[in-house]
């Protein structure tokens, strides 16, 4: 009886049915999610990398132009809309930011100053003076004006089970007017 035991158990430990059964019940569950972890991925970096196309492309044509409406900057909005596809909800603002050095202070390390500020689709607020992120704008020479153009848009990835949620994307730039040594804001 003994001797069976052995002889059964000496045979199934070198018995190798089904072993490629048990791998792809281990390994495909990893390689499936491995899968959808790169297409999430590379979705969430195309979208990324596809705001800041857009958002490059409009403040180019904006810095090219020596005036602005709210005409223009639906306008602008609206080309954003085409060049992000699939996207819905997009945001963009755009500010002319002055800097300025008090003469009479010494010392002065300068102040920001926005002169103007438009907003269309899902932006709401226009920039104001204290919300000026000063990290994010490049260092500027007493009297310089710059355009800063801020863009925004939700992205949904495909799924949520790589801890991948929901989020708004941002993008901004600062860029100096190309003809003009400043953009006027037009009524309309």
């Amino acid at each position: 009886m003994i001797h069976n035991f052995w002889k059964k158990l000496k045979h199934a430990l070198h018995d190798s049915s089904g072993s490629i059964t048990v791998e792809f019940v281990i390994w495909f569950p990893l390689l499936m999610f491995w899968l959808l972890g790169t297409i999430v991925f590379f979705d969430g970096f195309k979208a990324r990398s596809n705001l800041s196309t857009a958002n490059s492309t409009i403040a180019d044509i904006v810095s090219r132009t020596s005036e602005i409406t709210e005409t223009n900057v639906t306008e602008y909005q609206n080309l954003q809309t085409g060049m992000l596809p699939r996207t819905t909800g997009n945001g963009l603002r755009i500010s002319s930011i002055q800097f300025a050095i008090d003469p009479t202070i010494p010392g002065d390390p300068g102040s920001y100053t926005v002169e103007w500020s438009a907003v269309a689709g899902a932006a709401t607020e226009v920039l104001v003076d204290e919300e000026i992120d000063i990290a994010s704008l490049p260092n500027m020479y007493d009297g310089e004006i710059l355009i800063f153009v801020e863009s925004s848009v939700p992205f949904q990835p495909i799924t949520t089970y790589l801890g991948i949620s929901f989020q708004t994307l941002r993008n901004e730039i600062a860029i100096s007017p190309r003809y003009d040594s400043r953009i006027a804001w037009v009524e309309e």
